[in-house]
């Protein structure tokens, strides 16, 4: 008999598969970053969509194959729908994304990653300027994931410090600020 398991958890990045499935990643409070298969999510009558948009926070359930487990149900939790209204909101969302995704390992829980990831999403769909308290949010995640960044480092130098950390140069920055998106 399959295993299943269910977590509440906050939808990082997903990537299309085959016809009609997405390969789904999300930090959830009990398993830490969960990678599963989404079978049918693309199809116009799935109810599992929109709970899996990158940001959302959602009740998933999971059963557990040889492989990858697979998502069988999703509720939504709440949609932060209000850090989307602008593209800073949308950029800086996208940002702690990449960021908790690139720093952590599949199925290693970390509650208090997770609270600071909800508590993000959270601050993101506040009115007002936001990027103190975002720097403070990513270095305060990659603190408690054990890296310990020093506290002086300015925004660049804390992008520089968790590239090199991930080996591998964060995206989301470079494909939505206004600079890239003016047509020539």
């Amino acid at each position: 008999m399959a295993k299943t398991f269910s977590s509440e958890g906050v939808v990082l990045k997903r990537r299309n598969y085959g016809e009609a499935d997405r390969l789904v990643a999300i930090y959830t409070r009990n398993q830490g970053k969960v990678t599963a298969m989404a079978k049918g999510v693309r199809k116009m009558a799935s109810k599992k969509k929109g709970g899996l948009e990158p940001g959302m926070v959602s009740k998933c359930f999971f059963v557990e194959t040889r492989g990858m487990p697979i998502l069988t149900q999703v509720e939504i939790v709440d949609n932060y729908s209000g850090s989307n209204d602008n593209l800073i909101n949308m950029t800086q969302t996208f940002q702690i994304l990449e960021v908790v995704d690139n720093l952590t390992p599949d199925n290693q829980a970390n509650e208090e990653v997770y609270d600071l990831l909800v508590s993000t999403l959270k601050l993101l769909k506040v009115d007002g300027s936001k990027k103190e308290k975002l720097l403070d949010n990513i270095r305060a995640i990659v603190k408690s994931l054990g890296f310990g960044p020093p506290d002086n480092l300015d925004e660049l130098g804390l992008k520089d410090y968790i590239e090199n950390l991930a080996e591998r140069r964060l995206k989301s920055k470079k494909f939505l600020t206004p600079e890239t998106l003016k047509v020539a």
